[in-house]
């Protein structure tokens, strides 16, 4: 994935300034350019609008992700604004601490500088934060909002595998395709589960065995050679194809018709495909792949929990996330195996595989749901924050419980009152106010 390009814009006062400032300036350069980011300097101390339009003709040029503006000291107001308004990208400003008051000439004025361009892009509707520090205190912030900018600018990349549609009377997997489109860049391809089987049925009848290299990491427990080699084919008939339509990300119907036509419970395939980086939500979830990948993003890697809430302890301020045997295995609690199995689920139980069961591990977490909201055209996210505790296999397939920081009685209330869509992404690190911060800058409502 390409680093976020950030636009860097020292701006300063003429009549400010002092000896201190290239020093600042140059303090900056270093600590930005020791972040994972591709940064564009502006190239001096930014004094006036024409030096700034010079500067901001080199950002659009390069196509910076976003543009910092760093008020050294307070500056002239018409720069930001318009710089904002010519490069359409999310600005941050960034002002210092003012230096030791001692009874002289008020010397950097910087917090009021971003007060005042604050408003202006507020009036001007356009997307704008803000940090205030030194170089230290401010680097963890300014990562966070670079990845934010990450999620906006890879969400418009974003191409979904649809396979097969959503599954029977699953409402909540629904979605509006030109909505996403137009509001995230997200697009859509429809694959039909027949394509994808036949492809399987040819790789299985051929001379070289399928292989999928985190299914051989996966302790077999009940399920029979032949099923985890039919999963093997069905795994490399899903990445031919994504190559083939261009799709990084998978929605997958599956069930009921994959088990009939196919002869095999796909959980386990679904914990492959996320295992390898080839994030898939099950029951033909489109908005549960895209919150997938939004909690990726925002975690800085994060392999996620595609889930059902389906308990909870009011007294204990817990609740139970769980799946049928789809998680990746790289999020097995920690003295736990994943293990091959045969579906508790499907016809009835012990019948077809193949699940891949372990209880999650423990960690501070984040729940989310992307949703629309009843006007078209708009989205909405549901987000808690919580830690989850070492849970037993107190459940066949994939359970974790989680101690939420909000009381669990508002959130329910929160869930049911507001219709959230009853699919889930749980993803290992508190991302809160990068969630909070996307929403914002993409309008969105957040629960």
């Amino acid at each position: 994935m390409k680093k976020v390009k950030v636009g860097y814009l020292s701006l300063v006062k003429g009549s400010w300034i002092n000896e201190r400032l290239a020093g600042q300036r140059a303090d900056a350069l270093k600590m930005l350019n020791s972040l994972e980011i591709e940064l564009v300097d502006c190239g001096d101390l930014i004094q006036n609008e024409a030096q700034a339009a010079e500067a901001v003709e080199r950002f659009a040029e390069c196509h910076v992700d976003c543009l910092l503006v760093h008020f050294l000291t307070f500056a002239l107001g018409a720069c930001a604004p318009s710089a904002a308004r010519k490069l359409g990208v999310p600005v941050i400003f960034w002002s210092v601490p003012e230096p030791p008051m001692c009874g002289g000439r008020l010397q950097a004025n910087s917090f009021c500088a971003t007060n005042m361009n604050a408003h202006a892009l507020w009036r001007m509707g356009l997307n704008y934060s803000y940090v205030y520090g030194d170089c230290d205190s401010i680097r963890e912030k300014l990562s966070e909002k670079f990845l934010v900018v990450r999620a906006m600018r890879e969400l418009g990349r974003l191409r979904i595998g649809a396979v097969g549609g959503r599954v029977p009377g699953f409402y909540t997997s629904n979605y509006d395709e030109l909505g996403l489109c137009a509001k995230f860049g997200v697009e859509t391809e429809k694959i039909t589960l027949l394509e994808v089987v036949e492809k399987a049925r040819k790789i299985l009848a051929g001379n070289a065995e399928p292989v999928c290299e985190a299914a051989d990491r996966v302790t077999i427990s009940d399920v029979t050679p032949d099923e985890v080699r039919k999963l093997k084919a069905l795994y490399q008939a899903l990445i031919e194809s994504a190559e083939k339509y261009r799709v990084s990300t998978f929605a997958l119907r599956c069930w009921p018709d994959v088990n009939d036509i196919y002869g095999l419970g796909i959980c386990g395939l679904i914990g492959m495909l996320n295992e390898s980086g080839w994030i898939t939500a099950c029951e033909g979830d489109v908005l549960g792949a895209v919150a997938m990948k939004l909690g990726q993003w925002l975690t800085d890697g994060a392999l996620p929990f595609f889930c059902d809430w389906i308990d909870f302890d009011e007294k204990e301020n817990t609740g139970i996330v769980w799946h049928c045997g789809a998680a990746a295995p790289s999020l097995c609690r920690t003295g736990c195996t994943p293990r091959f199995c045969k579906s508790s689920i499907i016809d009835g139980g012990g019948v077809k595989g193949v699940t891949c069961e372990f209880p999650l591990k423990a960690g501070r977490v984040t729940m989310l749901r992307l949703g629309e909201t009843r006007e078209q055209g708009k989205y909405r996210i549901f987000a808690a924050s919580g830690t989850a505790l070492d849970t037993d296999q107190i459940l066949r397939g994939n359970p974790l419980k989680v101690k939420f920081d909000r009381n669990v009685s508002e959130m329910l209330e929160t869930v049911i009152d507001n219709g959230v869509e009853h699919h889930y992404v749980v993803v290992h690190g508190d991302i809160m106010e990068k969630l909070r911060l996307f929403a914002r800058w993409m309008n969105i409502e957040i629960l």
